[in-house]
């Protein structure tokens, strides 16, 4: 074959060219190689290693999250810790030095731990896989808190931390990554509403009180958009004439497998960030039942209104009102609405504007459950209000305790000299209904004269007078 013989020929005059090219794609070979292997080792570290920290990210667990627990070949806790009040230090030292305290909070954690098994969950939470060893897990979570504790200096200047803590007892024998997740992010969060700065094991109560937390969210979510909630009303008394002088609107939804509270349904609504849409259902229904009630020729002088404190931060809340009075064409001096008082003194500020805007508009403005709250004396100094709601409370026992009749008289004095109209709720009988009538404290509202009612029996009820 004379093809053949040529080639070999070829190749063996020149064979150091032949060596040369076969060198040449080896390396090059080997060079692409390297370079892949780099660059694929480069985007593994991007995607499982947190650049700020160091330290492994949460995916990083989520992909290998079982083979990480064979290879502890033991039970495992896993411990999520997140630091309290973070964003403070944040707006008041800058992004800088906050990400400063995260880089030296993760070596901290590193310094306690296997480094290999801690995680950034997002922003300051981290995640700690530690094995169970039933004769020191205490002592490791104690002495992991005490060293987080201890001062962080950075930028000359000494920074304190505390920490929240949910720990959760991997002993199943496969369990799922998001299932273990969520039960130590509940026991985080029982630690944060415990008031912090300590950890929180989770147990079988925190998963019963999550399933009732999916439950009412399903259950608020279902009844706003098919508007199933209703109002009873209850009627407002003049107390020296026990005449109608007006109604309190009151949310109620009725349902065949349990009772809801009101206050557990404006509880989950705050949680859940429904609140403003179920106050804005409560609103329009009360002023449709004002309209109702006036075309049955009810003789009654106001109608109070139940909101949540949340609308204090709710820019659009007074423009709705102003809507709401437009749409119905009410008196808007009839109209009383109604808050409890606020948890946070350094809120009076917003609080005061927003009274103000909503009086602005000609509504009348009253404190609920006056007194329970933390700065009655405060908010009665810096606000504009036309009455307040002794709380149920104070009533309760009354004639079996000095103190809190003491404590309404003081109050009612305390609303007389601010020129404020007085309410008192809660009155079930004739000895309550005397005292306080003997203080002069204008309207009673309590079981006494009528429990809440539904809105036709209202009409019954009141219809001739």
């Amino acid at each position: 074959m004379p093809f053949l013989s040529m080639i070999q020929d070829w190749v063996m005059t020149n064979i150091v060219l032949v060596l040369s090219i076969i060198i040449i794609l080896f390396v090059a070979l080997t060079v692409f190689t390297v370079i892949r292997f780099n660059v694929l080792r480069k985007t593994r570290q991007l995607l499982y290693q947190d650049s700020l920290t160091g330290v492994k990210k949460i995916l990083h667990l989520e992909k290998n999250f079982n083979n990480i627990l064979v290879d502890f070949d033991r039970d495992v806790a896993m411990y999520y810790i997140n630091i309290d009040n973070f964003k403070n230090y944040n707006d008041i030292f800058g992004f800088q030095v906050a990400n400063k305290i995260l880089e030296k909070f993760a070596e901290r954690i590193q310094s306690q731990v296997n480094h290999d098994h801690v995680y950034r969950v997002h922003s300051d939470r981290f995640i700690i896989l530690n094995p169970i060893d039933s004769s020191s897990r205490d002592t490791f979570i104690e002495t992991l808190i005490d060293a987080l504790k201890q001062p962080f200096y950075i930028d000359k200047q000494d920074i304190n931390l505390t920490v929240s803590v949910g720990r959760y007892d991997i002993s199943e024998a496969n369990p799922r990554y998001h299932d273990v997740i969520l039960a130590a992010e509940l026991a985080l969060d029982r630690a944060k509403t415990h008031g912090k700065d300590q950890m929180v094991l989770y147990t079988g109560d925190l998963k019963q009180a999550h399933k009732n937390a999916f439950d009412m969210f399903y259950f608020l979510k279902t009844a706003l958009q098919d508007e199933t909630f209703h109002l009873e009303f209850q009627p407002i008394i003049h107390t020296q004439s026990k005449t109608l002088a007006g109604f309190e609107s009151l949310l109620r939804f009725d349902d065949k497998r349990r009772i809801f509270f009101p206050s557990e349904i404006i509880y989950y609504a705050e949680k859940f960030n429904m609140i403003e849409a179920l106050d804005r259902l409560v609103v329009k229904k009360s002023l449709e039942a004002y309209q109702v009630l006036k075309k049955e020729a009810i003789n009654f002088d106001f109608m109070s209104i139940n909101i949540s404190s949340r609308q204090i931060h709710n820019a659009s809340f007074v423009t709705f009102m102003k809507q709401m009075i437009e749409t119905y064409n009410i008196k808007p001096q009839t109209i009383v609405i109604e808050f409890t008082e606020t948890l946070d003194p350094e809120g009076l500020d917003k609080e005061s504007k927003f009274i103000d805007e909503l009086r602005a508009l000609g509504l009348k403005i009253a404190i609920d459950d006056f007194g329970s709250g933390y700065s009655s004396m405060l908010r009665l100094s810096r606000n504009a209000l036309d009455r307040i709601k002794i709380d149920k409370s104070f009533v309760t026992d009354l004639m079996h305790s000095k103190r809190n009749q003491a404590l309404i008289k003081a109050m009612v004095n305390l609303g007389h000299a601010f020129d404020l109209e007085v309410i008192v709720e809660g009155v079930e009988n004739e000895e309550e209904y005397r005292f306080a009538k003997s203080l002069s404290i204008g309207f009673v509202q309590g079981y006494y004269f009528h429990k809440p009612l539904k809105l036709s029996t209202v009409i019954e009820t009141f219809k001739n007078g």
